[in-house]
């Protein structure tokens, strides 16, 4: 999708979310392209309507289970958190209670600082990242994703960002 977005910007429409409907795929389809490049297109667009079938049932998929499971329904009341993220909150995590407070959860998924201190001076650095990678990237989404679309997190985001930089201020968000 990403290589039709850019073939796209390259021919001048740019229509994000939009290039995915009935009418933007036609316009895809109707640019005069080079031959190699209308191949790729073609190719792609092809490849493109095999996965979304498939991305569509792991989907159904996904959220039956969330269905099922009430701890992964009660996480997607929280902005950003969508089926997949819940879910894989659940399954990773397990029972919450196992942890003391939210930085045992933080430690556990490696979203805490570095920490390299020595007699009386303490130096933190990047997330440990020690964590399960695909639920450390899944909430990092999630929180992009609300930044984007609650004001009220999006002014908490800004304010931390002038103060901490982008991507601290996306790390602090969750």
């Amino acid at each position: 999708m990403n290589q039709l977005q850019a073939v796209a910007l390259n021919e001048g429409l740019r229509c994000k979310k939009r290039l995915w409907r009935e009418a933007g795929r036609k316009q895809l389809e109707a640019f005069r392209l080079a031959p190699w490049a209308s191949r790729r297109r073609q190719d792609l667009l092809e490849l493109l309507d095999h996965l979304n079938p498939t991305i569509a049932k792991l989907t159904q998929a996904i959220e039956r289970e969330v269905e099922k499971c009430p701890a992964a329904r009660r996480l997607q009341t929280h902005p950003g958190v969508g089926s997949l993220t819940a879910l894989a909150f659940v399954l990773i995590i397990g029972k919450a209670d196992r942890f003391r407070c939210g930085k045992q959860i933080a430690s556990y998924l490696g979203l805490v600082p570095l920490e390299d201190s020595s007699g009386s001076r303490r130096r933190l650095g990047h997330i440990t990242k020690q964590g399960n990678s695909l639920l450390r990237f899944l909430l990092v989404e999630a929180a992009q994703v609300t930044v984007r679309s609650d004001p009220g997190w999006r002014s908490k985001y800004h304010h931390l960002m002038m103060r901490r930089g982008r991507k601290s201020a996306v790390g602090y968000s969750l």
